[in-house]
């Protein structure tokens, strides 16, 4: 039974994203995701994944009590001893109007700080020069002519060359490069030559480049959300709309990936 795929079912009968679900229920869009993939590793001890579970149910207009049940019935029990609480487990920081506009008046404050300071450094400059005042060439106001060339800096290809650009890293010969790119946010979990990489949801517009030398695993929380390459080979989209995939790229199936 999985009610992980039946509470997505849910919420997307109902229109919602993940990220809108969140907004609504304050619970973190990290442990929404996990509860549709019936990872129970990724959620806080009791009492508080139960209550994520709750919560997530209520919104759905959903009976509570049976599925959260049923949820937590899914996953074998573990003896008391086996079991490791979670030290941490900080919930998103949610909007607050209230932030917004103290930053605001922070960033006009030092608006106005720089503008007072630049009025002040140029009544200096002009003081620095009475008017009728002679350079030493003779003119009123202009530089001493001591016989040195002003160069501008269009003359001066030196002052104009822009800074080289620093080399590309470099990729180890026969290694495996796949890069994501998210059209909607999409919950994605990496693993690279056997190290977890990415464990999030990423945003819409995000892009992210793999490396492996030997073999990468991928699960997508939403397949349809993403289209990728591998090795630079456009692969599409790894599946449909909705779809939780899970895939293992090698160096021996790279090319036939999709």
């Amino acid at each position: 039974m999985d009610i992980g795929a039946q509470l997505r079912t849910a919420r997307e009968a109902k229109g919602l994203s993940i990220g809108a679900l969140s907004q609504r229920t304050r619970v973190p869009a990290r442990a929404l995701a996990a509860i549709e993939l019936n990872d129970r590793s990724s959620l806080p001890p009791r009492p508080f994944g139960r209550g994520f579970v709750r919560t997530y149910a209520e919104e759905l207009d959903l009976d509570p009590d049976p599925l959260v049940r049923d949820y937590f019935a899914q996953f074998p029990s573990q003896p008391a001893s086996a079991r490791t609480p979670v030290a941490h487990y900080a919930p998103e920081p949610s909007w607050d109007p209230s932030s917004r506009w103290m930053g605001m008046g922070s960033a006009v404050a030092i608006l106005l700080v720089v503008v007072a300071a630049a009025v002040v450094l140029g009544r200096r400059g002009e003081r620095t020069l009475e008017p009728g005042s002679v350079g030493t060439s003779g003119l009123p106001g202009t530089p001493a002519a001591t016989g040195t060339t002003v160069q501008s800096a269009a003359d001066s290809g030196a002052a104009t060359a822009p800074a080289a650009t620093p080399a590309a890293a470099a990729v180890p010969p026969g290694a495996i490069t796949v890069v994501l790119s998210m059209n909607r946010p999409c919950w994605v979990a990496a693993t690279v030559d056997g190290r977890r990489t990415i464990y999030r949801l990423l945003p819409a517009g995000d892009r992210q480049t793999l490396v492996a030398e030997r073999d990468l695993a991928i699960r997508f929380g939403d397949a349809g959300a993403i289209t990728w390459t591998i090795n630079g080979r456009d692969a599409g989209a790894p599946g449909a709309n909705g779809a939780v995939r899970d895939v293992r790229v090698t160096r021996e199936n790279a090319a036939g990936v999709r």
